[in-house]
């Protein structure tokens, strides 16, 4: 005979199942007057959100047949926040969100012809500016837009026949202050626009 415990399960014809699931919270970045240029200050921390469904599941001889939501529960992410120097960006409006974190060693050069082949564009054709950063195309794509710590934000839009792989190249105005910032290791953000 067999045991009671076994005849319920047989005859059991649904139960409830919830199921949780995390939600991951973005890093976003704005511009802010009042930010020095190659700061970021954290303006607000990130939370988790979570997706609770509870559903009903349907069971025949023991063994699941199918489910059916019931309920479902979100609660939204809270994204953590940093804010930036608008530096190096011809507007005060922008959002970001980082998609990752460089470790790179960084140089720079001025918008001088000489010291661009004779030419006063950068690859992608925009003016030598302030902000304006050479790039390896295979580390890091022309048009991305990045955040330098200690230099601020950039327009990767350069490249340069020295600078291979985990290598960047800054523009600054002078070669005095080329000189000052010689060859250091930076942090880069790679960043894209944020979509609502």
């Amino acid at each position: 005979m067999a045991p009671a415990g076994r005849e319920q399960d047989r005859s059991k014809k649904s139960d409830i199942k919830v199921e949780k699931k995390s939600i991951q919270p973005k890093v976003t970045y704005e511009f802010d007057r009042n930010v020095g240029r190659g700061r970021l200050v954290k303006a607000q921390d990130g939370a988790p959100g979570a997706v609770k469904r509870t559903y009903q599941v349907i069971y025949k001889n023991g063994k699941p047949v199918g489910k059916e939501l019931i309920k479902e529960e979100v609660s939204l992410p809270r994204d953590k926040t940093y804010l930036m120097s608008r530096d190096g960006y011809p507007t005060s409006r922008g959002s970001f969100t980082r998609t990752r974190i460089l470790t790179m060693v960084a140089t720079a050069y001025t918008d001088s012809p000489w010291e661009n082949g004779g030419s006063t564009r950068a690859s992608l054709g925009v003016p030598l500016r302030d902000g304006v950063v050479a790039v390896d195309p295979r580390i890091i794509p022309l048009g991305t837009k990045l955040y330098i710590e200690g230099y601020g934000f950039a327009y990767a839009c350069d490249t340069g026949s020295a600078i291979k792989g985990n290598r960047i190249d800054l523009l600054l105005s002078s070669s005095a202050a080329c000189s000052e910032w010689g060859r250091r290791v930076v942090k880069v953000h790679v960043l894209t626009a944020a979509r609502d």
